[in-house]
């Protein structure tokens, strides 16, 4: 599912998940909030609200014509904050976002991406697509990780894939230790999956892993970033932790999969 705008991020973000529907056969659905922007888009082109099906089909129709896939839309007179139960809804496997000026829009998009119940594909700006072949799997030190090799396994299936593990290291032996476990038990899953990956720890404390990883994933061409919500948020009403913002507002506009984590006991 796309949330649509018509604005220009938007239109990039259908590119990349006509791609994505196309390579895994999957069908597309395009939403449209009529908020300010569908609002400003029909003003700009002397259009009322009454015409907002039409464009939609033809750019669904498009859609279809260009990628050999299923193509649909719906129209909500709702919020942004609303996306998430309409998701929830149509039970939805896939959200592509598109995130425009994030210094001045972000904070409502990051909520819904947040809160989502499917994983989010969240683009910045005029980001060519390419295929998933070089994936950047971020190692935190908490347990929930792990629950990021199930998006792995489908995004393998779809393209010939290369997974570049890259663990934190962190500033205790004895969590260091743990932490090592943690990323043989990820290789295994990988061995046995055959996925071809390769390893490598951070070489900087551990508060720096952030800016570290984001240099790792431009040095080694990442194609997208895997993320986990980050567990244990102590403030409730904070839906984005700032580790994760920072690598989904990354300045290289590397396109991350952002997905939230279910029960840490059913990670294996």
């Amino acid at each position: 599912m796309v949330p649509y705008d018509f604005t220009s991020v938007s239109d990039v973000v259908l590119t990349h998940a006509g791609n994505y529907c196309r390579i895994s056969n999957r069908p597309l659905m395009v939403l449209n909030i009529v908020d300010n922007s569908t609002r400003k888009f029909l003003k700009q082109q002397n259009l009322v609200e009454k015409n907002l099906e039409a464009k939609l089909e033809e750019i669904c129709q498009n859609l279809s014509s260009k990628f050999n896939i299923s193509a649909s839309f719906i129209i909500r007179k709702t919020n942004i904050l609303s996306i998430r139960k309409i998701a929830a809804e149509l039970n939805i496997s896939f959200m592509f976002i598109g995130i425009d000026q994030p210094q001045r829009s972000a904070s409502k998009v990051l909520k819904l991406i947040g809160t989502s119940p499917a994983p989010v594909y969240v683009l910045q700006g005029d980001v060519e697509w390419k295929p998933f072949k070089t994936i950047i799997f971020p190692v935190d030190e908490f347990e929930e990780t792990r629950q990021k090799i199930n998006l792995v396994y489908r995004l393998a299936k779809l393209t010939a894939t290369t997974v570049k593990l890259f663990s934190i290291t962190l500033n205790k032996r004895d969590y260091q230790i743990n932490q090592e476990v943690r990323v043989k038990q990820i290789e295994r899953k990988l061995l046995d999956n055959k996925i071809p990956f390769t390893t490598e720890y951070a070489k900087l404390k551990q508060e720096n892993f952030a800016n570290e990883l984001l240099d790792y994933t431009q040095a080694n061409r990442g194609d997208v970033l895997i993320l986990m919500k980050t567990p244990r948020v102590y403030f409730p009403n904070l839906y984005i932790s700032k580790f994760d913002k920072k690598i989904l507002l990354n300045s290289h506009n590397i396109p991350s999969i952002y997905i939230n984590a279910r029960d840490v006991e059913t990670s294996h």
